[in-house]
């Protein structure tokens, strides 16, 4: 049974006591101060935190990012038929698992990566509800290299493959940019031109 059936079962069967015998009577017995004390400090924290927990989560998966309609066209660039759009090769080859390819991609994997980006995708739910959607969807920052390299680092085709023998140390360091060469992650002209593969 998931957790947050279980919390609410037990956040209803501790209303009900409550209800049913009152405040006053509950206090006056030590089991009755523990239901107290549960139904009044342990149950609230532990359904805020079950809600926590489930909706962090669910954000992490892409049908989640998706949802968004100003997102669909990013969703499309998955399918999208070129073997230099990053998203599209890394989704289509199965490199990145279907349910987290854009928290896996767009998560800095440092001890704080998942909170921030949480905390992005609060901004990101502001500006869909309240804010307005900017007309040009952006990056806030520069891709740091490390995302990349968290899973490409050691890595055999990164390794075997000659052109980064001259620039590794900067790409560690995040002082030349995977994307100076690698400059197509969502192809969003694909997108447009209707350039989707189409699985045999």
């Amino acid at each position: 049974m998931p957790t947050v059936i279980v919390v609410l079962i037990a956040a209803t069967a501790v209303l009900v006591v409550f209800l049913a015998v009152g405040a006053e009577a509950l206090a006056q017995h030590t089991a009755g101060r523990l239901v107290l004390l549960g139904g009044l400090v342990i149950l609230p924290v532990a359904v805020a935190g079950t809600g926590v927990t489930t909706g962090a989560v669910r954000s992490s998966n892409a049908e989640f990012c998706l949802d968004c309609h100003e997102m669909e066209p990013w969703g499309k660039s998955l399918f999208v038929d070129n073997p230099r759009s990053l998203v599209a090769m890394h989704y289509q080859k199965r490199l990145i698992g279907r349910d987290q390819v854009c928290f896996s991609c767009h998560t800095n994997y440092a001890m704080f990566g998942t909170i921030q980006a949480k905390l992005n995708g609060l901004r990101h739910v502001y500006y869909h509800y309240i804010g307005g959607v900017p007309e040009t969807i952006e990056l806030a920052q520069a891709y740091p290299n490390s995302i990349c390299l968290h899973c490409h680092e050691d890595g055999r085709a990164y390794l075997e493959q000659g052109a980064h023998d001259s620039v590794r140390a900067e790409l560690t360091e995040n002082k030349t940019s995977c994307l100076s060469c690698h400059d197509i992650a969502h192809d969003m002209a694909g997108v447009k031109a209707g350039n989707f593969w189409s699985p045999p």
